[in-house]
């Protein structure tokens, strides 16, 4: 496995690569090398080698140590796996996001490994709310590049939207969604008057459309509060938009939070809520799930697929705070709505979405190409 980042930065991919991996291991007795990059983070390098499932999980980070979005970091990643892949024969490379698309490809190029890569999300499909920086029209360019034009054995979407565009490229894919460990969130926690947002503060996920939406409602839910959890680059800026509404004391900013405290938070929450402009299948949805937290999201590529309206989850419209604010009032006026809400979600992720049925789909793909190489 190719995976770009790892903790202590958190999010959908390295959970994603390490559950399927630790599945993968159990249930069918692979033995799975993952590298990564070796990060930076608060000034102390994560360099060290860790193990999973009884060692049939090894993770390595590669050097150089950086931070996530150093260019010296992000481009070196390209090449720093592939001595391993080379030498290390293996029968499957599957890479994961966006730059291990590389290292993928030329282990398929120059080996006899059989080659996978799980798209996770893509603007190439939605363009929207993804990058705001100079450069964005050029790394939309590698996207196309790397997703579109590369060759691998078998492609993989987690989410059905993207197959149309991925088949006019692709003549081996499949749709395997993520999965969430639902022991993870079986945690005793009582639960508060909170509206819960958890994940990167990234400009494609619309914090900004929250935090105005829970403004113009605040007055009427006095007892509840904001909880934003995670970090990123619209951080201060959205810290500066609650100081500017004149609701700071009641919008909390927890940053970055350990794995153990995730679950918590999720549990203690009367809502949680996502406001994205489009995602690839968010792994903080089937968390929110797996906590019996009901959910408010947005009504966009990524996520409507997966989420029947008021039955499952409440949609609304993206970029649209007024509808986002109604939407949370009317849920917290109507708790046994939104229970009934949260207790069909949990019967779908229990019964749909577990890492065992992921790691099951993903070995008959592997067993599939593997004999055919």
């Amino acid at each position: 496995m190719i995976q770009d980042d790892w903790w202590p930065r958190t999010g959908g991919g390295p959970v994603h690569v390490k559950e399927l991996s630790v599945a993968l291991a159990d249930q069918f007795g692979h033995t799975i090398d993952i590298y990564t990059r070796a990060l930076d983070m608060d000034g102390q390098a994560h360099t060290n080698t860790e193990t999973f499932a009884n060692g049939n999980v090894r993770v390595h980070r590669l050097k150089p140590s950086t931070e996530y979005w150093n260019p010296i970091g992000r481009v070196s990643s390209l090449v720093t796996p592939l001595p391993h892949l080379v030498t290390e024969d293996f029968d499957i490379v599957h890479g994961h996001t966006f730059l291990p698309a590389v290292p993928t490809r030329t282990a398929g190029a120059v080996t006899d490994a059989a080659t996978v890569f799980t798209v996770h999300g893509t603007a190439l499909t939605s363009g929207v709310g993804r990058d705001e920086s100079a450069l964005s029209h050029v790394k939309r360019r590698l996207e196309r590049l790397f997703i579109l034009n590369f060759d691998y054995d078998h492609v993989i979407s987690v989410n059905t939207e993207h197959l149309d565009l991925l088949g006019d490229h692709h003549t081996d894919l499949s749709c395997v969604p993520n999965g969430v460990n639902l022991e993870r969130f079986d945690v005793d926690v009582e639960q508060r008057d909170e509206i819960l947002f958890l994940g990167r503060l990234a400009p494609k996920k619309r914090v900004s459309d929250l935090i105005e939406a829970f403004d113009r409602i605040a007055d009427e839910i006095p007892d509840t509060d904001l909880v934003i959890v995670g970090t990123g680059p619209k951080s201060d800026e959205l810290k500066a938009q609650a100081k500017q509404l004149g609701i700071d004391d009641r919008v909390h900013f927890e940053g970055r939070v350990s794995d153990e405290a995730i679950p918590r938070y999720y549990r203690r929450a009367s809502l949680f809520v996502l406001p994205s402009v489009w995602e690839g299948h968010p792994l903080t949805l089937l968390e929110a799930w797996a906590a019996e937290v009901p959910v408010i999201t947005s009504d966009v590529e990524g996520i409507a697929e997966f989420v029947d309206h008021e039955e499952t989850g409440y949609l609304v419209p993206p970029k649209s705070p007024a509808e986002l604010g109604d939407a949370m009032q009317y849920a917290l006026s109507n708790p046994e709505a939104r229970q009934e809400w949260a207790a069909n979600a949990y019967d779908l992720v229990q019964a749909e979405y577990s890492w065992e049925g992921v790691a099951e789909r993903t070995n008959r793909i592997y067993e599939r190409i593997a004999s055919t190489r």
